[in-house]
């Protein structure tokens, strides 16, 4: 293929996307804060850049995906930034989960330069990002989009276009993020009730799925709680955490009461403060257990 891709960020998430890039006979150059991350990416064909510029500066797409709106902003501005290297027409995408009004500040500077911004977040844990089977959810300028279709197309299982205003993507983002923050509250309480009742965890999980949410997502987290099996994390607490103080926060500029929000960000806050920030999200359960006066299931 023609085009040359980067891949700025190499956690979790950024080293199965760059892996899957690969596969799919694209020319990749990769860059993250440790060169360990890259090299056996290396060793697979990528090429390594010093900088996120430098990924920049030779590539038709820029792809990113970081932790959080600090570590997006940093790749992306000042003399060794992204947006310095990138080329007119050239496109970064954005992965990561952040503020809409950080998607609007990238926006701005990409259009100050003549290249482009596509917000790009994703649903979908590690292992689905391993397989090809995120679901992207995208928003910029058409052309734009167009450009970064097949990109995304070789990445997940499907693709959700919803706009030419890039911080549309990373709102509908984070209503989706708050769906599965109160799913896990949800679960965590109904599960604490039923055995506190003396019902199995297990088989009232699998009744209730059946018969009411025929979701993998309801089914995955619910078996995550019941077995306590919060190690290792499919998505971290202290970044469910990161995600619902984003929902609250735009929720507050927009004026909307979103009461569940804050209750699951109670939530997270004590399991993080109790610490089990490194454990899985759905580990937000062992509050309402103890609570209850159940004790934990997972790590104390």
């Amino acid at each position: 293929m023609a085009d040359r891709v980067a891949v700025i960020g190499l956690g979790r998430m950024g080293l199965p996307i760059a892996r899957n890039l690969l596969g799919a006979g694209y020319a990749l150059t990769v860059h993250n804060r440790t060169l360990a991350r890259a090299e056996e990416l290396v060793r697979e064909g990528a090429t390594w850049a010093d900088s996120p510029a430098a990924a920049a500066r030779e590539s038709r797409i820029v792809i990113t995906m970081v932790a959080d709106d600090a570590a997006l902003e940093a790749v992306a501005f000042g003399e060794s930034g992204l947006v310095a290297g990138l080329g007119r027409e050239a496109v970064h995408v954005g992965m990561s989960t952040v503020e809409p009004a950080t998607s609007r500040r990238l926006a701005d500077a990409h259009r100050g330069t003549g290249s482009r911004y596509v917000a790009a977040p994703v649903f979908g844990r590690p292992e689905m990002a391993t397989q090809a089977k995120l679901w992207v959810v995208a928003a910029g300028p058409s052309a734009a989009v167009e450009t970064a279709r097949p990109v995304l197309q070789a990445l997940g299982r499907g693709l959700s276009v919803v706009g030419e205003e890039p911080s549309r993507a990373n709102l509908l983002k984070l209503a989706g993020n708050f769906l599965l923050a109160a799913m896990v509250e949800g679960l965590g309480e109904a599960l604490t009730l039923v055995e506190k009742a003396g019902i199995d965890r297990l088989d009232a999980l699998r009744t209730l799925n059946e018969a009411l949410f025929a979701s993998p997502v309801y089914q995955t987290n619910g078996e995550r709680i019941c077995r306590g099996a919060f190690s290792p994390a499919g998505f971290q607490m202290t970044l469910g955490l990161k995600d619902v103080r984003l929902v609250l926060k735009t929720a507050d500029q927009l004026e909307v009461p979103m009461p569940l929000a804050a209750l699951a960000h109670g939530h997270l806050l004590a399991s993080v403060a109790r610490g089990r920030g490194q454990l899985d999200w759905t580990a937000m359960a062992e509050v309402l257990r103890e609570a209850a006066g159940l004790k934990p299931l997972g790590p104390a």
